[in-house]
């Protein structure tokens, strides 16, 4: 249980809008900016979608995806893939019985998913989250669609949250269900993230 290291897993590739690459930190020299948000001599995988990251593994992705990875449990619905590693980071935990990932991007999906080790536990949806209509209830449900997290992402991340409060199981069922997105807190209070 716990992060995979995606570079080790991920290939680079470049299918319609959407690249796949791998930041190599371990013979470069790492920049204020990027130690400030912990970035180390390390190998990174990374997301691009237009040629703007989407999204990366490093520490500030795994730190604000941290709260979700350590507290998913039950059946789990997550909107957007991404580089899988958030699923990833859940599959094998005992407590999670069922993951359900909605991905927008056949771009994504055709770039990313055959890379991944998936179990049975996994299903990947096309489909967009703001139309998918889910056939069951869930304990957990997290969107993780953003490129950044500001005031656009906050309105959007509350319409999201209303709409799948009416698919998470009763509470008398499930006592710690959450319905939460990535980086809330930061979209919602106007902080930037480091």
């Amino acid at each position: 249980m716990g992060y995979v290291k995606m570079a080790d897993i991920l290939k680079p590739v470049t299918v319609g809008t959407v690249t796949v690459d791998i930041m190599d930190y371990t013979k470069k020299r790492i920049g204020f900016r990027e130690a400030m948000s912990g970035l180390t001599a390390d190998r990174y995988a990374r997301l691009l979608i237009n040629g703007e990251v989407m999204m990366s593994e490093t520490p500030m992705e795994r730190r604000t995806n941290s709260d979700f990875v350590c507290h998913a449990h039950g059946d789990v619905l997550i909107g957007g893939l991404g580089l899988g590693m958030i699923v990833l980071a859940i599959q094998d935990d005992p407590d999670v019985f069922s993951i359900t990932v909605i991905e927008k991007s056949k771009d994504v999906l055709a770039a990313v998913r055959p890379q991944l080790p998936l179990n049975s536990k996994v299903e990947i949806v096309e489909g967009d989250v703001f139309t998918y209509k889910p056939v069951r209830r869930f304990d957990c449900v997290y969107m993780d669609i953003w490129f950044y997290p500001d005031d656009e992402a906050y309105e959007e991340m509350k319409a999201l949250k209303r709409r799948y409060g009416h698919y998470l199981k009763p509470k008398d069922e499930s006592p710690k269900r959450f319905n939460k997105c990535w980086a809330e807190y930061y979209a919602r209070s106007g902080r930037r993230l480091i």
